[in-house]
């Protein structure tokens, strides 16, 4: 069966897909700058010449798996040269700018004769893929140059396409190929297991709770905002959505007139102009300007945060924070507020993360499905001290009782003194 598989993937999917792509790329601009940054991958990858340093590959799909695999970058960086693929543009695009010292490519096509080629010339002391993002002829072709091949941060839950037929025909080879599949939990570990009729799965834990605190680390060297603006009563309302908004908005409006005291950092998901401008309004009442401006602050009670990229730095301002998502497709992440141990807040929808699930579970956050209950719920943390610092307390141990998985992970790789 796996024979078959591996005729199917390379003779019939793969050819069939890179048609399609190329088709595609014809009329999506994006898609075609993605085909674009392959073929470059190829030839950047090949003009890399022999370093002091071994070479250490690592494949993360996009932006989120990167940020969470960093903690082993930054380990391991000044032993070896590291050399980052991606799948998607936002990974590559954020990798550029933000860790410039190691090579940052886009995944080179699925080609099994591609990959010898690359791995004969590089010659990587071991080959990391984060999370989900296994492609069959890259863990074939390592495996047969005899690259140690481990999946990290490995989960499979139980809604997963690659839990169809077809896929886990197609995927059971390549996961097989792997020395050691080390997944974030039991449950994940028993699903590789069960699925796929693998033994060499170890729980080790997420690096990404390693990551977060690395984060903090730096997030409480900077000053982004004027000491003077600061108030030991912040709420932070982190990535949120304008259906996030709207189902708090006349019950955060009430409190800001009732206390007024209370300041507010507002970072939406998506900072548009049209939503960035609706928060404005809102607040003028009480003096807004946005995140550009904030050289300007004196009396505002409002920030408005029209840019990215900085939402986990300002969690540290915090004295309570509201994570949106949960009032959409799902809850964004709740870790970045957690770890300043402060009481999180977040609506209805947030059993996709499992992080947020066991913040509620262990009393370190605070459902709230209606404006009212968002009134209730903040009435009761501003009035009294003490149970923000209990529930606060909570939410930033959980965070660090998960913290360690990177040092896990070094201990069991392969790798030569």
């Amino acid at each position: 069966m796996r024979v078959l598989a591996r005729i199917i993937y390379r003779f019939v999917f793969i050819p069939i897909l890179l048609i399609g792509v190329h088709i595609a790329g014809l009329f999506n601009k994006k898609m075609k700058q993605a085909i674009s940054g392959r073929y470059n991958a190829i030839r950047i990858l090949r003009k890399l010449k022999d370093a002091q340093k071994p070479a250490l590959m690592i494949h993360a799909s996009s932006l989120g798996e990167f940020e969470h695999i960093r903690p082993i970058i930054h380990r391991l960086g000044d032993k070896f040269r590291i050399i980052v693929t991606f799948f998607s543009a936002s990974g590559f695009e954020h990798a550029k700018k933000t860790m410039p010292d190691e090579v940052h490519v886009y995944l080179p096509f699925d080609l099994f004769w591609l990959w010898k080629k690359i791995f004969k010339q590089l010659k990587p002391e071991i080959l990391i893929i984060s999370k989900h993002d296994v492609w069959p002829n890259q863990v074939l072709a390592a495996k047969k140059m005899h690259i140690p091949l481990y999946l990290v941060n490995a989960s499979l839950s139980p809604k997963s396409s690659r839990l169809n037929v077809f896929y886990r025909f197609l995927l059971q080879e390549a996961y097989a190929a792997f020395d050691t599949i080390f997944t974030i939990s039991e449950d994940d570990a028993r699903r590789f297991k069960k699925h796929f009729k693998i033994q060499r799965v170890k729980v080790v834990g997420d690096t990404k709770f390693d990551q977060v605190l690395i984060r903090k680390e730096i997030a409480l060297k900077k000053g982004l905002l004027k000491k003077r603006w600061i108030d030991k009563r912040m709420l932070v309302l982190g990535s949120i959505w304008p259906e996030d908004y709207n189902a708090i908005k006349t019950g955060l409006l009430d409190l800001m007139r009732k206390y007024t005291d209370l300041k507010v950092i507002v970072v939406p998901h998506q900072p548009s102009e049209q939503f960035v401008g609706q928060l404005l309004d809102d607040f003028s009442s009480f003096g807004a300007l946005t995140f550009s401006s904030k050289e300007n602050l004196q009396t505002e009670r409002a920030l408005v945060v029209d840019v990215v990229g900085v939402l986990a730095d300002l969690y540290k301002y915090a004295a309570w924070a509201y994570v949106g998502g949960s009032f959409k497709q799902g809850i964004h992440n709740v870790m970045e507020a957690a770890v300043y141990a402060i009481p999180v807040l977040f609506g209805p929808v947030y059993e996709n993360s499992f992080e947020a699930v066991d913040l509620v579970n262990q009393n370190g956050a605070l459902v709230v499905r209606t404006n009212d209950e968002f009134v209730e719920v903040m009435e009761k943390l501003m009035t009294d001290p003490g149970l923000t610092q209990v529930v606060g307390r909570k939410a930033g141990q959980y965070v660090q009782n998960k913290t360690g998985a990177t040092d896990r992970l070094l201990k069991a790789f392969k790798l030569r003194p």
